[in-house]
């Protein structure tokens, strides 16, 4: 089967979450299944994809922030999308097309454009679900749109799945996220814990807190960590603490720097940057603290921390909860913003070496046993097996627009022919009917071959507006065109004049010409009206009796030879 994956980023940068999840999801599936990724830009992601072996494209497209936070303009920022999008939903119907995955999996709530172009194309969408939107009163806004546009959503915790009414086996599946074991390489921990430690001079007797963020911003919980670790201090002069992580709000970040520094236990607080190869950081540490205040979507760090066997202390929030329970560490969940009970986890683990040893081996087993690749790998077939007997159920749609209901996306090719694509058929409509469906008339322009590769349907009629014949109005107003065109690049020359001038002398000589016959039939007697009427036609025939003198014989001539001369010019 072939899948086409795509990406919410690409920075240059660094590497989020979810964009990790992805890769590693593309990793596994590439295994069994061809397997595409698109990226809206060159970065970090597209180039160790490219280095495991995943074809990777490159296409722009823009995110919507705001379905993760929906608010009362959402509905509307949804509807337009398509047309303030054109460019971005061009290439993302050319790639579609050009490379037709029978599967588009999509990552992130905010990454709203490409299932919107797949489903236009009738291609099965998977939308995986990486955070927990916002609760607000218009996030109905935002599961509606994204039900609409997805044959299944699935999240990487239950807390994703909240707005949806929550995990339900095939309904809404939940793919937690793992880590291939070869990537920790515990042959090199004990190196790398000696090499970070003596960098900062910390001894094997000092207990180190660590936090760890691959950005750093105040829903992070830095904040909190630092508060819990001044009431340690007095109290427990072996413990320490380092940071490590990317100052991406600078200010809040020198805030809390400046916070330990003037607190007179400056010293006993370590700051590192954000380390890609996390085996360099977390051998180092001796209790993992995650003090998120965010409703996290998963908390790769608390599951990071028990793959290298560390104790996790967490705040109680989103996905961490579910980490923590799976793996038996309840106890160490502390209510969210609680900086005193965070400072008594911390506390309690750094007095009891045993305690921090028990569990760590506890927390390396738990956390494999609950979410290790065995147990992905199953949950990932799972979910694709629902998705197959999905794909073998898609059928043509009825060859009958109802009403031009969404999802849909009006195009246009090399002709003026509007057409709406929608469960990969397209519909050919006028600008009329879409004004009558409230729908703007202003379509995204995409190859003419991508329009003729999906099956035609007819569009319903609208107040009595008549469909467009399909196959048809494009070429006839194409052909109007070019003789507009011919008439006034005639008209340029001077042409036109003199073909104007012996039409207009025909249309006289033939008006004489008819009432000199009506005159003439008129006057012979015996005559009936039906026997002067000699051919039938909207034209009386000219009898032998009425013929035209010489000269109107000479301007028929005249006129029929300028007619034919136009037609060669044409």
């Amino acid at each position: 089967m072939r899948i086409m994956l795509f990406s919410h980023l690409c920075s240059k940068e660094h590497i989020t979450g979810a964009e990790k999840l992805l890769l590693f999801m593309a990793r596994e599936l590439k295994a069994q299944h061809d397997c595409i990724l698109v990226v809206p830009g060159e970065g970090i992601l597209s180039k160790e994809a490219r280095e495991a072996g995943i074809y990777t494209v490159s296409v722009s497209y823009p995110l919507l922030w705001e379905i993760y936070t929906p608010g009362p303009g959402l509905q509307q920022q949804l509807e337009d999308l398509p047309v303030k999008e054109r460019r971005a939903m061009s290439g993302l119907l050319c790639v579609l097309g050009e490379y037709a995955p029978e599967l588009v999996i999509v990552n992130t709530c905010v990454n709203v454009l490409p299932p919107l172009a797949a489903k236009a194309l009738g291609i099965p969408v998977l939308w995986m679900i990486t955070e927990k939107m916002i609760d607000t009163g218009f996030t109905p806004v935002s599961v509606t749109y994204i039900n609409a546009h997805a044959d299944l959503v699935a999240g990487i915790s239950e807390a994703t799945l909240t707005a949806f009414g929550g995990s339900g086996g095939e309904a809404n599946p939940v793919l937690y996220p793992s880590w291939h074991p070869e990537s920790i390489q515990p042959e090199q921990w004990a190196e790398s814990r000696q090499r970070l430690r003596g960098s900062f001079g910390i001894s094997e007797d000092t207990v180190l807190a660590g936090y760890i963020s691959s950005d750093i911003y105040p829903t992070k919980g830095l904040e909190h960590f630092i508060e819990a670790a001044l009431q340690l201090c007095p109290a427990s002069p072996e413990v320490q603490f380092i940071i490590a992580g990317r100052a991406t709000d600078i200010g809040f970040y020198r805030q809390c720097y400046e916070k330990t520094a003037v607190s007179g236990y400056g010293r006993r607080f370590h700051w590192v940057d954000f380390e890609r190869d996390i085996g360099k950081i977390y051998p180092a540490m001796d209790v993992v603290v995650v003090p998120s205040l965010a409703e996290e979507g998963f908390g790769m760090t608390a599951l990071e921390g028990m793959l290298f066997g560390k104790p996790v202390v967490s705040f109680d929030s989103g996905g961490l909860r579910e980490i923590l329970n799976h793996t038996d560490n309840g106890r160490f969940l502390v209510m969210r913003g609680d900086v005193a009970g965070l400072a008594g986890r911390i506390a309690e683990l750094a007095a009891d070496r045993q305690l921090r040893e028990v569990t760590g081996v506890r927390n390396l087993a738990a956390a494999s046993q609950a979410f290790g690749i065995d147990v992905y790998r199953i949950r990932q077939q799972s979910l694709l097996a629902g998705m197959e007997a999905r794909i073998a159920a898609v059928t043509a749609a009825s060859p009958v627009l109802a009403a031009i209901a969404k999802p849909a996306v009006l195009v246009r090719g090399n002709d003026p022919q509007l057409y709406v694509l929608r469960d990969g058929v397209r519909y050919p409509v006028t600008a009329g009917q879409l004004r009558l469906l409230g729908l703007p008339p202003v379509p995204v322009q995409v190859p003419q071959a991508l329009i003729a590769s999906q099956p035609l349907g007819f569009a319903a009629c609208s107040s009595g507006e008549a469909a467009p014949r399909p196959g048809r109005g494009g070429a006839g107003r194409r052909r109007m065109r070019a003789r507009r065109k011919r008439r006034a690049a005639a008209a340029g020359s001077g042409r036109s004049g003199r073909k104007s001038t012996s039409v207009r002398k025909l249309r006289k000589v033939r008006s004489a010409a008819w009432e000199r016959k009506s005159r003439i039939g008129r006057a012979q007697p015996g005559k009936s009206r039906s026997a002067r009427r000699s051919r039938a036609g909207s034209r009386p025939a000219l009898g032998r009796q009425a013929r035209p003198a010489a000269s109107v014989q000479r301007s028929r001539a005249r006129a029929k030879a300028a007619k034919g001369r136009g037609r060669r010019r044409r």
